[in-house]
């Protein structure tokens, strides 16, 4: 799916490779008996791409902790952001209007690219229209070259 209200569902494994990460961050809610309910990390594959991955459930309780995220890889000068939400079962509004807010105040020439194969969670953007609005892609190596492909055209 690319933005354009349609989507082509892969269920092929859509986690990314470890490809080159220069750093890593990582926070983990678990339930007592070790279910993860909410897991977000961020690494740098290089200078310009940063890369969030997301498990669990994204509501009131975890948008904070994306929002924070999310600043953090813009503040740190990213022009390339992928939002990995392969693992995330559950999104909200409060976690889609983080989403929002961020991709609306996005400089010129940075590239915002979200994978998303959850069929749960792919149904809430396009109920909610942001399917249109968001660069969404069934796995993180298309998001991934999207996100890329913003550097190539600016050079």
């Amino acid at each position: 799916m690319h933005g354009n209200g349609t989507s082509a569902l892969n269920t092929a494994d859509s986690r990314p490779a470890d490809v080159g990460a220069s750093q890593s961050s990582a926070e983990k809610t678990e339930t007592g008996q070790g279910k993860v309910t909410f897991a977000i990390s961020q690494r740098e594959l290089d200078g310009r791409t940063s890369v969030l991955s997301v498990e669990g459930e994204l509501d009131l309780a975890s948008a904070p902790k994306l929002k924070w995220a999310l600043a953090d890889a813009l503040e740190a000068g990213c022009s390339e952001l992928v939002i990995d939400l392969s693992l995330v079962t559950f999104i909200d509004s409060t976690a889609l209007g983080v989403l929002v807010g961020v991709h609306r105040s996005l400089n010129d020439g940075v590239r915002m690219a979200i994978a998303c194969a959850h069929p749960d969670v792919l149904n809430i953007f396009e109920l909610t229209g942001l399917d249109a609005t968001f660069d969404l892609f069934s796995t993180f190596d298309d998001a991934l070259a999207y996100a890329r492909a913003g550097a190539v055209a600016a050079d």
